[in-house]
């Protein structure tokens, strides 16, 4: 498993496509929703869980009521009137800031050169940043190339998410959202130091 704390290790594929895969469970569905529980719960039990902040994250569950994270996941992640963290690349990095942008599409290239098809039963922006590490994880579990899931993150992902992560960390109502995004950044952080990547330097208007 891939220490979303640690400074510098190697990744293997195989530890990117599992991480990744957790992540973006915890990023597209609630929190409170049964398989994410019992996916933390799995994590917490590794005798590294301290080490990882994974612990620190299911307290930080046991503290939050499913109201106050059933709250927050519909402000960060469903939309009310405004939505101050938005998880979609589009917004931030297309000038209008509005979904189904540019980058989208540039996005939905990339998944058809790599015959990936991403269908959850609606029509929603595949630059969700939970799809996306599906998507990723979906990339490792079929194809080993490594410079395909670089390209992914130095050209798609990495270009915007820290400051999506800024966002909701700054934003959530509930502790257990801030962990996770403060884990999530510090992930990312590891998989780009590991894979030796820098990602692409673009203009975020959010």
């Amino acid at each position: 498993m891939v220490d979303p704390q640690a400074e510098a290790q190697t990744i293997t594929l195989n530890d990117l496509g599992s991480m990744a895969k957790l992540f973006g469970s915890l990023f597209y569905y609630p929190l409170t929703e049964p398989n994410n529980r019992s996916m933390l719960r799995q994590f917490a039990a590794d005798p590294d869980a301290e080490l990882n902040g994974f612990e620190q994250l299911v307290q930080a569950l046991e503290y939050d009521s499913d109201d106050t994270l059933n709250n927050d996941f519909f402000l960060l992640f469903e939309g009310g009137e405004i939505m101050h963290a938005p998880p979609w690349g589009s917004v931030y990095l297309d000038k209008e800031q509005v979904i189904f942008g540019d980058s989208l599409l540039s996005y939905r290239s990339f998944l058809k050169r790599q015959g990936i098809e991403l269908n959850t039963g609606m029509r929603e922006p595949e630059d969700q940043f939970g799809l996306m590490l599906f998507a990723m994880s979906q990339l490792i579990e079929t194809n080993s190339d490594i410079r395909i899931i670089k390209e992914l993150l130095t050209e798609h992902l990495l270009v915007w998410c820290y400051r999506y992560l800024e966002l909701v960390e700054a934003n959530a109502l509930s502790n257990s959202y801030k962990v996770l995004a403060q884990l999530a950044k510090q992930w990312c952080e590891v998989v780009q130091s590991g894979l030796e990547i820098q990602p692409e330097t673009k203009k975020i208007y959010r």
